[in-house]
């Protein structure tokens, strides 16, 4: 059963990264005159959290199904009883990394410059929030990925991982996850591709070194933060 349901995770984010990419053939090949920017934003936001909380849905009722305890799925108080080494080493990495989603976070509402700057990627500023209805809306983006993707991408592959391949060395699971995180993003390129893996092997090494998915989590969303205050327009709705 723990094989069908990884081979439906991958399927999964196959068909999406499919249909995240067609989205955006689409939209980029209409006019821009003919496009209504806010309404366009704030539907995609709308679908986003539909589509988030939708797949945690999913993969809530294949739990129940396999029976797959939410203990199993990383909901369980934080104990850093790993590897000493590899919890120590992961805690820095996480560490440093706050600390830049911090940093990022204080830019984005002070200096109009970086915000300008972090702007010009097509794909980004797109997405971006430029009102404040549509940053409300987008912060419930953000806490939706942090929850579901984290519930996805973390406890449920990692158990799936590990059950499906009993002993399967540590490193694997984080690659594999890493690799799979970043593919589900390829509609933002190549560049967000390798940013997003690279985040999703701190996340699963944080999951793996805390036993929980409270931290990964909440670095997550911090990792998110940033993006919404990124546009250097404000506007009032």
């Amino acid at each position: 059963m723990y094989i069908a349901f990884l081979v439906l995770l991958v399927i999964w984010i196959i068909v999406t990264c499919i249909h995240n990419n067609l989205r955006l053939k689409k939209s980029k090949d209409k006019p821009k005159d003919v496009i209504d920017m806010g309404k366009a934003k704030f539907n995609g936001y709308v679908r986003a959290i539909i589509f988030l909380w939708g797949s945690a849905l999913v993969v809530l009722i294949m739990s129940f199904i396999g029976n797959i305890s939410f203990t199993d799925l990383g909901f369980r108080p934080i104990s850093f009883s790993y590897n000493v080494w590899f919890t120590a080493i992961t805690l820095v990495v996480c560490g440093l990394a706050f600390v830049y989603f911090i940093w990022a976070l204080i830019s984005s509402l002070r200096n109009k410059k970086v915000k300008e700057k972090q702007a010009t990627d097509s794909v980004t500023e797109k997405a971006l929030p430029g009102t404040t209805r549509e940053r409300k809306l987008f912060f419930l983006v953000n806490f939706s990925s942090a929850i579901c993707e984290e519930l996805i991408f973390r406890g449920f592959t990692a158990f799936l991982l590990q059950a499906v391949f009993p002993g399967i060395p540590i490193f694997l699971i984080i690659l594999i996850t890493g690799v799979v995180f970043g593919l589900s993003h390829l509609y933002q390129g190549l560049e967000g591709v390798i940013e997003t893996g690279i985040v999703g092997v701190i996340l699963m090494s944080l999951f793996l070194a805390s036993g929980s998915l409270i931290l990964p989590m909440l670095l997550h969303f911090f990792g998110n933060l940033p993006a919404t205050f990124m546009r250097s327009e404000e506007q009032s709705v």
